[in-house]
């Protein structure tokens, strides 16, 4: 009698084994049929879609005529997908350069059962982060439930645009006015929500933080959702026993993080629209400096301290501190494009220690933190004579790969100038100024104060002081 069971279910499981197969098999060949023969389950969904950073090799000429091939990355962290469950569709919120290149690109997402690519009658299985598809022309994606009894299709489109690329079309907004005054810093954001689907939607926040005119911290924001044209009313910051010193307000692991001046660090989210602050702890920091998406930076008057539980310091970078930036302070971090464990970290700004210039700072962190090298400030000597601009109010946006300032040039007197977008190439080496594509626009008068630079997607936002914001399409 056990063994008589033992068979029955062994036939039973192998049965079942069986059946799986075959529903499994059927409901594939739905995926190269119509839509309207898929068997759709809320079981069987991608719920988020990103992909990888894609590297394009681009060829230009030279002032000399010649061929110039240069490498350039787009992060993927730069590129925003939206998906339309009704209609089955996976597309960029915002069009790509028209060099990128789209034969190899690695999608990566979530879902609710088994991804495959089709192609006519052939569809092959797809691993989220490794596998690189061609997405030159739309793609099919199907998805099919765990238990191989549903699927669901997605056409996914990745546009770009089809005009001269890198050139800017820009637009002032009549609507918006941030009634700003004096010097501002303004950062983005990202948050995720879940829409309707219940798939991850990515909202991303615009923040222009200043002093009010009692001389008190404030924020003014907006979402890329209305494209730069509502903004909140100014709030005053709270919840800090000090004041937030917003110069020095630093981007790490999605939220907004600030310092006062008794060494109180401070954290903000997007939902709070960065004017509620809740303290984190008591830090040793004097200044906030930057993130490499692991550690937490800061000076404590002597090193560069680096925090990832907010408990410990580790110090990361004691030589050269006197060429920090002290403001305007930009911070950036990406994987390498040559070892995807490694993390390149940047910093840069305004610093007290060179007059000339401005300054430029690097690190390299593993993913897994094996590897922590110090910061190290990026020397500017007579081989390289293209070092960072030293800009009134430098503002740096990193697009594409390459780095862009722009920022007010101060002459004889309080004459000021706005001379263009300044572009590096190299992680911050070398700088030099842009004369004809990435233009600023034709109206931005200098004399009407300070201004700023935002970047979502391929939209780049200049807000200046006086109230002036413009709107400039990345073609």
């Amino acid at each position: 009698m056990i063994y008589i069971a033992s068979l029955r279910i062994l036939m039973k499981k192998r049965y079942f084994e069986i059946l799986t197969v075959c529903l499994t098999m059927l409901v594939l060949g739905s995926c190269v049929k119509d839509k309207d023969d898929e068997n759709v389950s809320p079981a069987c969904a991608i719920t988020s879609f990103s992909v990888g950073s894609i590297t394009s090799y681009v060829t230009t000429t030279d002032a000399a005529g010649q061929s110039v091939v240069t490498k350039r990355v787009v992060t993927g962290t730069d590129i925003y997908f939206s998906i339309d469950q009704k209609a089955g569709t996976i597309t960029n919120v915002y069009p790509l350069p028209n060099w990128i290149s789209l034969t190899k690109v690695v999608p990566k997402f979530t879902s609710q059962g088994d991804v495959y690519v089709v192609a006519g009658d052939v569809l092959w299985e797809i691993t989220s982060g490794t596998d690189s598809i061609d997405v030159s022309s739309p793609v099919t994606l199907c998805c099919v439930s765990t238990d191989g009894s549903y699927s669901k299709r997605y056409t996914l489109t990745i546009h770009k645009n089809t005009e001269v690329s890198d050139t800017i079309l820009w637009n002032r907004l009549t609507t918006a006015d941030l009634q700003l005054s004096g010097s501002h810093r303004a950062l983005v954001l990202p948050a995720t929500y879940k829409d309707r689907q219940n798939a991850d939607s990515v909202v991303y926040r615009m923040f222009v933080f200043s002093n009010n005119p009692e001389g008190k911290p404030q924020v003014t924001s907006t979402t890329d959702r209305s494209q730069g044209t509502t903004w909140t009313a100014p709030e005053e910051l709270t919840g800090a026993a000090g004041t937030i010193d917003y110069q020095s307000i630093v981007i790490h692991k999605g939220q907004l993080y600030a310092i006062d001046e008794n060494g109180g660090l401070y954290a903000s989210t997007e939902h709070e629209k960065g004017v509620t602050w809740t303290k984190v702890t008591d830090s040793p920091f004097v200044r906030l400096l930057g993130s490499d998406g692991l550690y937490l930076y800061g000076f404590d008057g002597t090193d560069i301290l680096g925090t990832v539980d907010f408990s410990t310091w580790e110090v990361s970078g004691s030589e050269d501190v006197d060429k920090l930036p002290s403001s305007s302070l930009y911070s950036y971090y990406f994987t390498s494009h040559t070892n995807s464990e490694l993390t390149i970290a940047m910093m840069g700004g305004i610093s007290s220690g060179s007059s000339v210039n401005g300054v430029s700072w690097y690190k390299v962190t593993s993913a897994e933190d094996y590897f922590n090298a110090p910061w190290s400030y990026i020397q500017v000597t007579a081989d390289n004579a293209y070092g960072c601009p030293r800009l009134e109010e430098l503002s740096v946006v990193n697009y594409g790969g390459y780095l862009y300032a722009m920022g007010r040039r101060r002459f004889a007197g309080d004459e000021y100038k706005f001379e263009g977008f300044y572009c590096s190439e190299d992680n911050g080496i070398a700088w030099r100024l842009q004369s004809e594509k990435w233009r600023l626009p034709a109206d931005l008068d200098a004399a009407n104060g300070p201004a700023s630079v935002l970047l979502v997607g391929n939209l780049l936002y200049v807000v200046q002081s006086g109230g002036g914001v413009w709107r400039g399409t990345i073609k």
